[in-house]
């Protein structure tokens, strides 16, 4: 039996519906997904991989630094008084070095290099790096400080190496150019032959600290972004590619061939997140983002905000902070016991760079309000000082990031040595960061030819296939059964009752209403 040629016409433009709802919503997510899952991978054919290895672009790597005004009085116990100068812009190009592949475990190994411009051009209003700046004197602060902490009863000795490496400094103060402290360094001169200085010069070159470079004659020069300067970092961090599982792409697994740190307790020693400079894909708002900063020998679980967009796409904001050790328990195992935690918004690095700072938010956000009490000048702003990531939740592309961390030290109160016994012991700022990632317009026309155009044309051509194949069953289905229900419409006109009168006689009607004989021809 064969259908009428109207059904044949219904049953095609319903299967034409019936694959554009099955392709718009079944086939094509999963052709992009399982296409989203090779590319995102950082396997070696993929732009990703590409990116990865070498981003195309310089980030933004703003500094501020902290001037303090009334360094004599703070000598005397008096609260600091700061005045940020900055900011002093600097292009940075970020590379990864050594790569070596595993695929038998999914694991791509490198090291890493970074390379910073300085850019007055794009610096704050008249800044050349030449401005001198009066800060606490990093390197003087942090030799009391480790020994007040390592060895409190070695402060007398202490004392007298500070007195002979600084020539016997009138406050723990040093007056430097900006660019000096950042990158060129300043001189530490270690050609001494008292005991006491030349003991603590041994002992820092046996230790070798962050920041320092050793010269000839003795000499030390110290800063505080110099020697990462266009040098590769040794360390050799290894992540998954992603291949087997795309979900672990970036995902930090060893440093140094070691699986987890010794440096904290417990769980807060494990590697967990990707390594920062890549995500997996399929992010929604529900999904809690993980990343480990090196640095800071700590992972960052930054959490859903609100949704934004950038150019044209569709993001979603997550948003990080330092948070409260002594009262998140997840946090807690970065102190040696809850209550020995620094204050809110306080993390203490000396466990992890072997220097006495701490980090916080740029000018204490969302820290302790008594941080904000022993220093005069601070100005907390979220929209300013707040860490913040817009992603785009399908391939997991950061669209645009501002990762801002201020670091600080203790001015150390100590009646041991005189140089010290009047400074207020209140933890003071010295600097803050913003590395800040913004997609450019070229990898923004990348991201949506490669990804959000197909998708449009494939939602736009399924609308069109579901809207057509139905109407197309409506006309078809009202063209074949038209007899039909032109039949029943005169059947429903046939079946009006109709109003007889009573007497079906013709009678004839008078213009006055009443029946009358006919007018009578004389």
């Amino acid at each position: 039996m064969q259908l009428a040629k109207p059904l044949k016409y219904a049953a095609i433009s319903g299967i034409v519906a019936f694959v554009g709802l099955m392709f718009g919503w079944v086939i094509f997510p999963a052709i992009l997904k399982s296409q989203l899952k090779k590319e995102m991978a950082l396997s070696k054919k993929t732009d990703v991989r590409k990116m990865w290895e070498k981003i195309p672009f310089a980030l933004d790597f703003k500094i501020y630094l902290f001037n303090y005004t009334n360094a004599e009085d703070i000598q005397k116990g008096a609260v600091p008084i700061v005045k940020e100068v900055g900011p002093f812009y600097f292009e940075e190009w970020k590379e990864k070095v050594e790569v070596e592949e595993n695929e038998g475990n999914d694991t791509i190994n490198y090291k890493k290099i970074d390379v910073f411009l300085f850019k007055p051009e794009l610096s704050g209003p008249g800044l050349t790096g030449e401005e001198v700046i009066v800060m606490p004197n990093i390197f003087m602060m942090a030799m009391a400080l480790t020994v007040y902490r390592e060895k409190p009863a070695m402060l007398n000795v202490a004392a007298k190496a500070i007195n002979g490496i600084f020539d016997s400094p009138s406050d723990v103060f040093m007056r430097v150019k900006a660019l000096d402290i950042l990158f060129r360094g300043i001189i530490i001169n270690c050609d001494r032959t008292e005991f006491a200085p030349k003991a603590a010069c041994t002992t820092i070159k046996k230790e070798a600290p962050n920041g320092i470079v050793f010269e000839p004659n003795n000499q030390l020069r110290f800063s505080l972004f110099g020697v990462r300067n266009n040098s590769v970092d040794p360390h050799v961090v290894s992540v998954k590619r992603g291949v087997q599982n795309v979900m672990d792409v970036g995902r930090v697994v060893a440093i140094d061939g070691k699986t987890k740190m010794n440096v904290w307790r417990d769980s807060c020693n494990e590697y967990q997140g990707t390594d920062g400079t890549v995500f997996p894909p399929f992010l929604t708002h529900k999904d809690r983002l993980q990343s480990f900063s090196g640095d800071l020998c700590r992972s960052f679980k930054p959490w859903f905000q609100k949704k934004t967009s950038y150019n044209g796409i569709k993001t979603n904001r997550y948003v990080a902070n330092i948070g409260d050790f002594a009262n998140d328990p997840e946090l807690q195992c970065y102190c040696d016991s809850p209550d020995k935690c620094p204050p809110k918004g306080l993390m203490d690095l000396y466990k992890c760079i072997k220097a006495p700072m701490f980090v916080s938010m740029p000018h204490y956000l969302e820290g302790d309000p008594e941080l904000l009490k022993n220093v005069k000048g601070l100005n907390p702003n979220a929209k300013e000082h707040g860490i913040e990531i817009d992603f785009e939740p399908i391939s997991g592309t950061p669209m645009v990031a501002k990762q801002r961390i201020q670091f600080n030290i203790q001015l150390l109160k100590s009646e041991k040595m005189e140089l010290l016994k009047d400074l207020p012991g209140t933890i003071v700022p010295l600097f803050w960061i913003e590395e800040g990632l913004s997609l450019n317009k070229t990898f923004v026309k990348m991201l949506k030819s490669q990804l959000f155009i197909p998708k449009r044309v494939v939602s736009v051509v399924c609308w069109c296939m579901i809207s057509f194949g139905s109407l197309g069953v409506i006309a078809a289905v009202i063209f074949h059964f038209k007899g039909d229900i032109m039949h029943l419409a005169v059947a429903g006109d046939n079946s009006v009752s109709k109003i007889k009168p009573e007497n079906e006689e013709n009678k004839e009607v008078g213009v006055m209403g009443q029946n009358q004989e006919p007018a009578k021809v004389m």
